[in-house]
């Protein structure tokens, strides 16, 4: 029995059902292999995230084991430096010397785990509280040096840029106990403009320095925290023997 006519051609229309099938076969195969590229794509692409989240997590933890832990531990070895110094009795100035060392190997042992903790982070954002201006005076206050704190900073601030001008006064402060003891510091706020910052500034070592381990992670860290601002960090030492430090941003209101 014949199905259909022949066409002019002499060729029956049934001889292409074959053909049109297997494309069919090979279309559906072709689709799903697309699918499946398509979904091991996307699973990459999520792993890539979680990875970029994971390094942003480990920069900022480097960050505030710096800005915060070791601000405390090099507090306690430079008062245990200055009380082995002035202490009379024997037992005080051997455990002063006690606790300088450990604080110094402290200190030692957070440099090489924020080293390795910022090896394999990049740029983060704030992940927890940080102080702002409203603390600036009490961190003065806390730091044992004598300090002035004069102008004030441009109304509306971004929080973003008051914790990153605080944590550029702890830096300097922490430096001062750390390489210039018995220094004055003066801290000045400014604005004009277009711009804002905060530059401090230290006397000259009036006491011998104690040996502390540092691997520039802080001013490091704040530059990277003024880049965030879109701002620049300068640092370096003075004509008259002391050192500064500047931050200078541009002026976005909150």
């Amino acid at each position: 029995m014949v199905l259909l006519d022949r066409g002019r051609s002499g060729v029956r229309p049934t001889a292409f059902a074959p053909l049109l099938f297997g494309q069919l076969v090979q279309a559906r195969h072709d689709v799903a292999r697309q699918l499946v590229e398509v979904e091991e794509a996307r699973e990459h692409e999520r792993a890539l995230h979680a990875q970029t989240v994971l390094a942003r997590e480990r920069a900022q933890l480097a960050r505030e084991m710096h800005d915060v832990v070791s601000h405390q531990v090099s507090l306690i070895a430079v008062r245990a430096g200055a009380l082995q110094v002035a202490a009379k009795d024997p037992d005080a100035r051997e455990a002063a010397r006690t606790i300088r060392t450990l604080s110094a190997n402290t200190l030692d042992e957070l440099r090489h785990m924020v080293t390795l903790l910022r090896a394999s982070g990049g740029k983060a954002t704030e992940l927890t509280p940080q102080p702002t201006l409203a603390d600036l005076r009490q961190l003065i206050a806390d730091s044992g040096i004598e300090t002035t704190l004069a102008g004030e900073p441009p109304a509306g601030i971004s929080t973003t840029a008051q914790r990153t001008v605080h944590h550029t006064v702890q830096e300097a402060l922490t430096n001062v106990r750390k390489h210039a003891p018995g220094a004055r510091a003066d801290v000045r706020l400014w604005h004009d403009a277009h711009h804002f910052g905060v530059t401090v500034t230290n006397t000259g070592p009036t006491r011998p320095t104690v040996p502390l381990p540092s691997a520039h992670h802080g001013l490091i860290g704040l530059k990277e925290r003024a880049e965030l601002l879109d701002g620049t960090l300068t640092a370096g030492p003075t004509p008259q023997g002391g050192y500064t430090i500047e931050l200078r941003a541009p002026a976005r209101p909150d």
